[in-house]
């Protein structure tokens, strides 16, 4: 099985400061960059354009993420049309995710936490777009009801010393493993960057169906 070497990052990765030419020397093949956060058009990430063009311009597949802070599903809807305006003619060649794991939410109950998830995921996929649930393994293993949700695909993020550690908090599928959030890649980036393995040829199947409005 192939496997794609990946990063995720958001404007905590200071803009303009990212060498996406020396990560490609190094074999990555992707960069997921946040595009933004909550449900107001303003938070855009500010470091999402800089972003997204020196990946682009790296040679580099690029995909976005939208951190959530959706407590009700009339957020979670907001959330998604926010971040339909900002990838807006982005030439994505990788998934968009819904993170979704933040303090506000934790309360919720799982019935209320997976219909704000399958909500952003539905409305993001109904725009034509390749979608994806981001959360830790152990939210993923416990706070939503994972089989309403078996429909889009999981990236899961568990910073455990080997991969079958996973099954001890989540025992689903997922195509996507983020397991380090602290390696350091010192022609890259001078501080820590998140790490992410890819199992599948996103690149391949989005532009082979047509997704994500690529043209």
């Amino acid at each position: 099985m192939a496997i794609y070497k990946g990063i995720d990052i958001s404007k905590h990765q200071s803009a303009g400061k990212v060498h996406f030419d020396k990560l490609k020397e190094l074999d990555y093949t992707f960069v997921i960059a946040r595009a933004g956060y909550g449900k107001v058009i303003t938070q855009k990430d500010t470091a999402f354009e800089s972003h997204y063009q020196g990946a682009i311009d790296a040679g580099l597949k690029v995909g976005a993420y939208h951190y959530s802070y959706a407590t009700t599903v009339a957020d979670a809807k907001k959330e998604a049309d926010c971040f339909l305006s900002w990838v807006k003619g982005k030439h994505l060649e990788y998934p968009v995710a819904y993170d979704i794991e933040d303090t506000c939410q934790k309360s919720l109950t799982k019935a209320l936490r997976t219909d704000i998830a399958e909500t952003w995921l539905q409305r993001v996929e109904d725009a034509g777009y390749y979608v994806m649930l981001y959360s830790s393994a152990s939210w993923l293993g416990s706070k939503f009801d994972i089989a309403r949700l078996k429909s889009f695909d999981v990236w899961c993020a568990a910073y455990v010393s080997a991969k079958a550690n996973i099954s001890k908090y989540y025992t689903g599928n997922y195509g996507i493993w983020q397991y380090s959030s602290s390696v350091i890649l010192p022609t890259v980036y001078t501080s820590r960057l998140d790490q992410d393995y890819a199992y599948k040829d996103y690149a391949k199947i989005i532009t082979s169906k047509n997704l994500n409005n690529l043209k």
